[in-house]
């Protein structure tokens, strides 16, 4: 079949004419993707700090004033309300005013200097339970490191009073922790790179579909069909103009988070848009799908919003793969997005290309080909 290029630059011309004189399809097309990803860079956080605390402290002592003092001054907690009894920290656990409560007993310094367990009481808000683990996690760390630092003193004091002669602190293993690709633990290092993919794929997907059935409901396409057009040179002349948008937006988006979040990008910008027209492919082949088998634009819009919805919560994006179950992995095997998400992540945090993600693109270009094929056939049959 042969594919005229004058064809396909009248498609092109049009379809990009249609976008310019539209004041809300330019809002749409570059102004939201800008306004999407400063709004999702700052609203988009797992980092955990300036948690708020209520303080119970019924020992009143230097060395519980000492251990307050940890917490407050590690920058994780911020001390909300000091309360004069435990009743007080429920009502504001309950209202949401803090996220954890801390409670020092009375006695808590003789148990210290009797040498015995000294009780204190943690109690986190639990809703969010990622957030808690993180909590709780500060929590033990700025413990441990106050009875680390109390047992030296003690043995200093030990050894400065002659009780013993001989004061050797060793310990059996040393630690050091080293975190690779994101050492300042950044999150949004690591969800910007997905939110590119979710912009990309939105508009990709939304704007092929309700292109060309708009043209159905205007009644334009029926037009366009009785001219000399081919429904192959129909099909690439009604989805290139939006692969071009696609590759708009991911330059945009891109910019944005290196430039203003200072996003990393350590990774190859050819093996990047390499992955990123395998999957503006496959967005825009499910886009004509969609088309295909809408009638109106409401039908669209909402069978859009069904397709896109699953593809971004099995896509890895804020929930792990490896945690969902058996048979909703199998079933992420099918989502482009996915890959791209793993594709996107791995470019711009570790700088790693196809000789590591040669995988991923293959399935992922797989995909899209496989999906636009099916569309193609389907958008093809609607016009026999």
């Amino acid at each position: 079949m042969i594919i005229r290029k004058n064809i396909i630059k009248s498609f092109l011309k049009k379809e990009f004419k249609q976008v310019f004189r539209d004041t809300r399809m330019i809002l749409l097309t570059f102004i939201t993707p800008l306004v999407l990803i400063l709004l999702n860079g700052y609203a988009i956080s797992t980092d955990v700090y300036k948690v708020r605390m209520a303080i119970l402290d019924q020992d009143k002592t230097r060395q519980s004033r000492a251990l307050i003092d940890k917490f407050t001054s590690s920058g994780y907690f911020v001390p909300h309300a000091y309360i004069g009894s435990a009743k007080g920290a429920s009502r504001l656990l309950d209202t949401g005013e803090v996220e954890v409560f801390l409670e020092i007993e009375k006695g808590f310094s003789k148990g210290i200097a009797s040498d015995k367990i000294s009780m204190v009481q943690i109690i986190v808000d639990g809703t969010d339970s990622s957030r808690a683990a993180v909590i709780v996690s500060y929590v033990n760390e700025i413990a441990s490191n106050y009875s680390m630092e109390f047992l030296k003193n003690r043995i200093r004091t030990l050894a400065m009073s002659k009780e013993i002669k001989v004061v050797k602190i060793k310990s059996s293993v040393d630690l050091k922790e080293r975190f690779l690709y994101n050492p300042e633990l950044i999150s949004t290092n690591f969800f910007l790179p997905g939110i590119l993919c979710l912009l990309v794929s939105s508009l990709s997907l939304t704007m092929t579909s309700m292109s060309i059935v708009k043209e159905k409901e205007m009644g334009t396409i029926d037009q366009v069909m009785v001219s000399p057009v081919s429904i192959m040179e129909l099909i690439i002349g009604k989805t290139l103009p939006f692969v071009i948008l696609g590759y708009i937006i991911l330059f945009m988006v891109t910019a944005v988070g290196m430039l203003w979040f200072h996003v990393p990008f350590k990774g190859n910008v050819f093996f990047l848009m390499c992955a990123s027209l395998a999957f503006i492919f496959s967005a825009t082949g499910m886009g004509l799908y969609i088309s295909a088998i809408s009638k109106t634009q409401q039908q669209a819009i909402l069978s859009t919003f069904m397709f896109y919805l699953p593809s971004v919560i099995f896509s890895g994006f804020a929930f792990p793969i490896y945690a969902m179950p058996q048979f909703i992995q199998y079933i992420t095997y099918i989502n482009p997005m996915r890959y791209f998400v793993t594709i996107s992540r791995a470019v711009f945090l570790k700088g790693v290309g196809i000789e590591v993600l040669w995988m991923e693109f293959l399935l992922m270009t797989l995909l899209g080909v496989l999906f636009f094929y099916i569309s193609a056939r389907k958008f093809s049959k609607g016009f026999e």
